[in-house]
């Protein structure tokens, strides 16, 4: 059975540059792409001049449409529906630092989704754990009460519920114990230097012992000095190390992003979302699982406090303002959200238009508004079909 297709009158997104040509997959697997004459399958789809590029592959996300990845399977089943249909294919649970038994009960909620249902969330691929070995004076919006000291027995205890899916877990290198964790784990699981109060010397060290990616750079971290660097220089100037970047409007100022951005030609930043439950969603107030949610003109933040708490965005959102605000080239945005994220995770045959690769696929406009989304060759809902209220239509709650 012929199962080939050909996408012609592309704007073909690639790592390093845009180029009109075509796309050909033969079921789950890009097979072929080129300029020129198309060569012939089973099916044509002209593009018109679309942009065509990797589905998005977001590594930090919480939640969507009123919903988070740690409250059930149906919750965690909305998020990632919400999440594809804006257009990324591939998407890591990130459980934020609550109890250790949630983080456990959400791991192998996670872990079963992937190894065992034959329905799984199509763009479901990994775990993130925000925690819970974090600095008390960063903690950004986690729960300071279920900030603990590393612990070795909790570690295995993840892992061994997690199994052999891709893993990743946030930790601020300064706490005691730490550094030798991360020596210890780094070869079965990458981890992440976040939520710190760590100096430069500090974060250095936890990269020599084997981190290797830094929780959204810039924020719940000491700022960059120039006589106390910190940890967004030894981030911005060690090769061996991602960061990730919210590209949302909020959490970093545009001069910051294209700085960050600008760094090894953008081939190690990583677009994240940090996305909340209110990603979605309409301004108002928000109970959701164990947290009470204030959304005003784009920013998240929980009841009480003025910290930023996660975003309200999806990727492609992320993507177009690095775009359209931050004049990154879109060759390089899309890598921050495809190439360079799937590298950093461990998702190898994702994130490219290169034969052998996944077709996981995305078709957007000139605006970048999603047209089409595939993965593994298949084609799903688009975006602007699916109205984002949340469970039931969840609504903001009334203020008093």
């Amino acid at each position: 059975m012929n199962r080939t297709t050909v996408f012609i009158d592309a704007w073909l997104v690639l790592r390093d540059r845009v180029s009109r040509g075509w796309l050909l997959i033969d079921g789950p697997t890009i097979v072929g792409c080129g300029t020129g004459v198309p060569p012939e399958a089973a099916t044509t789809v002209p593009l018109d001049g679309d942009y065509l590029m990797p589905g998005l592959i977001d590594i930090h996300c919480h939640g969507a449409a009123g919903a988070v990845v740690y409250d059930g399977e149906a919750a965690l089943r909305t998020v990632a529906a919400a999440h594809l249909a804006h257009g990324t294919t591939s998407l890591i649970a990130s459980i934020p630092t609550v109890d250790r038994s949630v983080m456990i009960t959400a791991t192998r909620l996670i872990a079963r989704l992937l190894r065992e249902v034959p329905d799984p969330p199509l763009n479901l691929a990994g775990v993130h754990w925000e925690g819970p070995f974090l600095s008390k004076d960063r903690p950004g919006a986690q729960t300071v009460q279920a900030i603990i000291d590393p612990s070795a027995e909790l570690v295995e205890s993840l892992l061994s519920t997690a199994g052999r899916i891709p893993a990743m877990m946030t930790i601020a290198p300064e706490l005691v114990g730490a550094t030798d964790l991360i020596r210890t784990y780094a070869d079965r699981l990458r981890f992440a230097i976040g939520h710190t109060d760590a100096d430069h010397r500090r974060t250095v060290a936890a990269i020599d012992a084997g981190a290797r990616h830094v929780t959204h750079l810039f924020n719940a971290m000491p700022g960059l000095g120039h006589r106390d660097p910190g940890p967004v220089a030894a981030a911005l100037t060690d090769g061996r190390v991602g960061y990730e970047l919210i590209a949302d409007g909020q959490h970093v100022a545009d001069p910051v992003l294209a700085l960050a951005a600008g760094v090894d030609h953008a081939r190690r930043a990583v677009l994240i979302t940090d996305a909340s439950a209110a990603a979605g969603l309409a301004d108002g107030r928000y109970r959701i699982a164990d947290r009470e949610l204030d959304v005003r003109h784009g920013a998240v933040r929980r009841v009480g406090s003025d910290r930023l708490a996660g975003s309200a965005v999806f990727l492609i959102d992320c993507v177009r303002h690095l775009v359209d605000s931050v004049k990154i080239p879109i060759a390089d945005a899309v890598a921050m959200a495809t190439v360079n994220p799937a590298t950093r995770i461990g998702l190898e045959r994702r994130g490219e238009l290169r034969p052998g690769r996944r077709a996981d696929l995305l078709v957007v406009d000139d605006a970048l508004q999603v047209r089409s989304i595939f993965t593994a060759g298949v084609r799903h809902q688009q975006s602007s079909e699916m109205i984002l209220s949340g469970p039931s239509g969840h609504q903001p709650e009334e203020s008093s």
